[in-house]
């Protein structure tokens, strides 16, 4: 009867007064004081209250409610899926919320109730995971930036593969200090693809051109990467290079003309399925048949070996000897090296290709620290 003669009123009632009623039948809930049969009614009334068409009145229930301990599901679910002022308030107010009833409110709520869980001081792994899997741009955004989110790895693939196309989200994730390495280059390379198809660059050089800086700069861009890592860090951005295709012979040698023997080491690794302490001990040797026969188990060719052997032998001289070349003169020595030899196969031809433009940018790359050294 008292939820009936509620429903009877609220439809003679103003605005201005069912908002009144709405916040002081959410405070006795929020308040605990209703038991038993009174609690019922007050839940009933302000069920009905859902369904009011004045915002007013559900904005006034949801700031009230959200002060509520064990607030009833589908009281909270309901408000979660309401407009974006609602929604917001029940979904911020709300300092309470268990990590499974929030990974609820993702999934049910509205997009400004998933950014507003986005936001909240304290995003837990589970809630984070719900976001980066179902929540809009600007919810997904809202996570990265917040310092208080906890992002699995799994969570950051999924927000990279989802919105890669967007400048401000990548940005965000790249801010992130425990972004995954693998991440970090897939975003690289999702913007690698953009620069390509650029049409300002296209205009100014030609696709294939352009298509070409554009690869170019993304095997930089992983070398890169690879020379930031931590040890234990490396296996794994290996298996990811591996398994995404970007493996390359380019690559393995503009990771090893530019010194870093230790991720070299571990692609080969990766490549030929031997274990780390065989391959540390062949690439020790450097120049053998042993590095011979590895390379071409992992698919290369003749000359690549090659290549890779006498890239080696010059790294381990610059170890060695301090009276050795500066590490910066590899790339130029090592083409004048293997300049006078033969090698009629492709792979070789593509290596030497590379290994003319890792001397080019060696050379550009002396001039600006001279530069900037005389401006300093």
């Amino acid at each position: 009867m008292i939820v009936q003669r509620f429903a009877k009123w609220a439809k003679q009632a103003s605005t201005k007064d069912r908002a009144e009623a709405a916040t002081m039948l959410a405070g006795t809930l929020a308040s605990g004081n209703a038991t038993g049969a009174d609690y019922d009614a007050v839940v009933a009334s302000l069920t009905l209250l859902l369904d009011d068409p004045a915002s007013a009145v559900r904005l006034a229930m949801a700031k009230a409610l959200s002060r509520a301990n064990n607030l009833p599901p589908a009281l909270l679910y309901a408000l979660a899926a309401d407009i974006d002022s609602v929604a917001t308030a029940i979904v911020t107010g709300c300092g309470d919320l268990s990590a499974e009833r929030l990974v609820d409110l993702v999934a049910v709520g509205s997009p400004a109730a998933r950014r507003a869980i986005a936001e909240r001081a304290i995003v837990p792994l589970p809630v984070a995971a719900a976001i980066a899997e179902s929540g809009e741009v600007e919810a997904a955004l809202a996570l990265c930036r917040n310092p208080g989110a906890a992002l699995s790895s799994p969570s950051f693939y999924r927000l990279a593969e989802r919105f890669s196309a967007d400048g401000d989200l990548c940005e965000a994730l790249l801010a992130r200090t425990e972004l995954p390495s693998a991440v970090r280059q897939t975003l690289m390379l999702a913007a690698r693809d953009r620069l390509a198809e650029a049409p300002l660059l296209i205009g100014l050089l030609g696709a294939k051109r352009a298509g070409v800086i554009a690869y170019e700069a993304g095997e930089r861009g992983t070398a890169t990467i690879g020379a930031t890592l931590t040890r234990h860090e490396v296996p794994a951005f290996a298996e990811h290079l591996r398994g995404s295709g970007t493996m390359t012979p380019s690559l393995l040698l503009r990771v090893l003309v530019g010194g870093d023997v230790e991720l070299f080491t571990t692609l080969l690794v990766s490549l030929s399925g031997r274990s780390q302490r065989r391959v540390e001990s062949i690439v020790a040797a450097g120049r053998s048949s042993a590095l011979r026969a590895l390379v071409l188990d992992c698919g290369l060719s003749e000359g690549i070996a090659y290549l890779f052997g006498e890239a080696l032998t010059l790294w381990r001289a610059v170890a060695r000897d301090a009276s050795a070349p500066r590490p910066a003169a590899v790339p130029a020595l090592l083409l004048a090296r293997v300049s006078a030899r033969q090698f009629d196969d492709r792979g070789m031809s593509e290596a030497m290709a590379i290994l003319r433009q890792l001397v080019s940018e060696a050379e550009r790359d002396a001039v600006r620290e001279t530069t900037r050294a005389v401006a300093a």
